[in-house]
């Protein structure tokens, strides 16, 4: 005759669940467990020691730069002297208020031109494609070669922008388009809007794909128009995008250099000398690497500021998400 199996007391499942979890623990604490990590921090290790190699040494060897008093070959440590000197340098401050102007309207302006560029596709039937390619062929083209063209475009006697402007009445005479300082800013501020729309353009677009349509079928349902679709539907659906767009776009166009370099230098007059190509002449044509390393720390200060809000605005969105 069998015996019957007693079921378990809750104090005698409580000790086998004790005994389970402790072996376990044992388990994972033992050499294994060791050689699991090393093995893991020997697939780690070629991507830190290429992290310090690329980023962590030179930005160390900035910040010393910064502290001293480089010119050539002589080097001679001076502290804060750089900071204080670049913190009292209208210079300085004239470089950081025109960075604030070229990126707050080329980031305003990606941002609405991007978006409406990005609704136009979505609704687009015919050649949706080719309009595609289009719209990304500024971004396609190199910095440097689309600023050279752009040179050509606005080269005051013989420039197609001023023979089409004077063709059509809107100017009575040739311009100097990067010649003059106001007409130096509005020029480069509109070569970057042509060159980062796009971008801007392409996230929006992949945001709009991903809306569901049963969303706007239902607004339509309740009598909606295309305004108020736009404002209670589109809106709401892109707001995390838009501050993740606008947050990257903001942190590369501050510090951009290749289109302003190329087509004034940073002139006429320091007319659109941003602070990259202020770091620029002040240390390949003033010779004074330790001012530039010390304006380029604190324009890397200014974006780990705008970095930070990125990444918040994504953990946002991902805890949304769950």
């Amino acid at each position: 005759m069998s015996v019957a199996t007693r079921p378990a007391t809750a104090g005698q499942a409580d000790d086998v669940g004790i005994g389970v979890a402790s072996r376990s623990r044992s388990v994972w604490r033992g050499p294994g467990l060791r050689r699991e990590r090393r093995h893991g921090y020997y697939f780690l290790a070629p991507a830190l020691l290429l992290t310090v190699a690329l980023i962590a040494l030179p930005l160390a060897r900035a910040f010393w730069t910064s502290l001293q008093r480089t010119r050539g070959l002589r080097s001679d440590f001076t502290g804060l002297d750089n900071y204080l000197y670049i913190f009292t340098s209208t210079q300085f401050w004239d470089s950081l208020r025109i960075s604030v102007i070229f990126t707050a309207v080329c980031v305003f302006f990606h941002m609405l031109v991007g978006l409406g560029l990005a609704l136009l596709l979505k609704r687009a039937v015919f050649a949706r494609t080719l309009f595609r390619v289009g719209f990304l062929a500024p971004w396609i083209v190199a910095p440097s070669i689309g600023a050279i063209i752009w040179v050509w475009l606005l080269e005051p006697q013989f420039g197609v922008v001023n023979y089409m402007l004077s063709g059509i009445g809107l100017v009575d005479r040739y311009q100097a388009w990067l010649g003059t300082p106001s007409l130096a800013l509005a020029s480069v501020i509109i070569v970057d809007i042509w060159r980062g729309t796009p971008f801007v353009m392409l996230l929006l677009l992949a945001g709009l794909q991903g809306i569901p349509k049963d969303q706007y079928e239902a607004a339509a349902m309740d009598g909606a128009t295309a305004w108020q679709q736009f404002r209670f539907v589109t809106l709401p659906n892109l707001r995390y995008l838009l501050i993740v767009s606008s947050t990257l776009d903001l942190i590369y166009t501050i510090r951009h250099f290749d289109i302003i370099a190329v087509m004034t230098g940073g002139g006429p007059i320091d007319a659109t000398e941003v602070l990259p190509v202020l770091i620029y002449n002040t240390a390949f044509t003033q010779n004074n690497f330790g001012r530039a390393s010390a304006i380029g720390i604190v324009l890397l200060g200014i974006i780990l500021l705008f970095s930070i809000f990125y990444l918040r605005a994504m953990r946002l969105g991902k805890a949304r998400e769950d």
